[in-house]
């Protein structure tokens, strides 16, 4: 829908992101306090494993253990949670049905980026934590961090649309998108100092936007470094802006609405 359609019909396109924003939180009303503990288990094991090998190896270890521990959140709770949601609207017809009204691709895509970005804040918050107490981590804020949060939960929740988006079921979006997060967490130094990797996985790494992520947390949470995280946060951007060009422009929609009146 152009535009021009918005105009006629009355709509903007941020009061159709505000309520497709409301609708997708409403859904997950009931369920959210189930999201933070299936959101927090994993990057808290993560913590506890690896947390073993960091204290003998070093300061600098523990931070690769902590920021990858919060980057595994960030993937857990936007890239799985929003391709099973994709998969599942694409599967019961409420893609069609979207598209039959008066709202624009666009405005959906941002409008579950930002609801389930709101619903990954607590399980995000508490690995960090407590994952700062158990690996006796000290933050240090830098004024970049909430930028480079959101920087951190734009690519995945991207990569989650355009999986779910393409995916024929709920099953098939879920086996893919852990796959895709299990490979984005082990392709490169995401939780592990590069120092102790080989150097293969350390050259894919330079491909991988988890990698990135980590790395920007790091530099704006526990060792602020503002030149590197700001370079970090340029590669994301890049990332982000691609992924979600290419959500917006193959995902399935039938744009109804946008015929004439004879």
């Amino acid at each position: 829908m152009s535009a021009t359609h918005d105009k006629k019909l009355g709509l903007s396109f941020l009061g159709q992101v505000w309520d497709l924003f409301r609708i997708q939180l409403t859904n997950w009303r009931w369920s959210w306090p189930q999201m933070v503990l299936t959101g927090v288990l994993a990057p808290l094991v993560s913590i506890a494993a690896l947390g073993l090998f960091a204290r003998n190896s070093g300061h600098v270890a523990t931070e690769y253990v902590l920021t990858g521990s919060v980057t595994m959140a960030i993937l857990f709770e936007t890239q799985n949670k929003i391709a099973s949601n994709f998969a599942f609207m694409r599967g019961n017809g409420a893609f069609e049905y979207y598209a039959a009204l008066p709202v624009r691709r666009e405005a959906l895509i941002l409008a579950t980026l930002a609801a389930f970005s709101i619903l990954s804040l607590p399980a995000i918050s508490v690995t960090l934590l407590l994952g700062s107490a158990l690996l006796a981590v000290p933050l240090t804020f830098s004024p970049l961090a909430p930028l480079c949060l959101l920087l951190a939960l734009i690519p995945s929740a991207g990569l989650g649309a355009f999986i779910g988006s393409r995916s024929g079921t709920i099953e098939q979006a879920s086996s893919l998108s852990l796959a895709t997060t299990l490979l984005m967490m082990a392709a490169g130094p995401v939780a592990v100092p590069p120092d102790l990797l080989p150097d293969a996985l350390i050259w894919i790494g330079h491909l991988n936007p988890a990698v990135y992520a980590a790395d920007g947390l790091r530099h704006s949470l526990t060792t602020p470094d503002a030149s590197r995280a700001l370079a970090d946060m340029a590669f994301l951007a890049l990332f982000a802006g691609a992924v979600w060009g290419l959500t917006s422009t193959r995902m399935h929609w039938r744009a109804r609405y946008g015929r004439r009146a004879p």
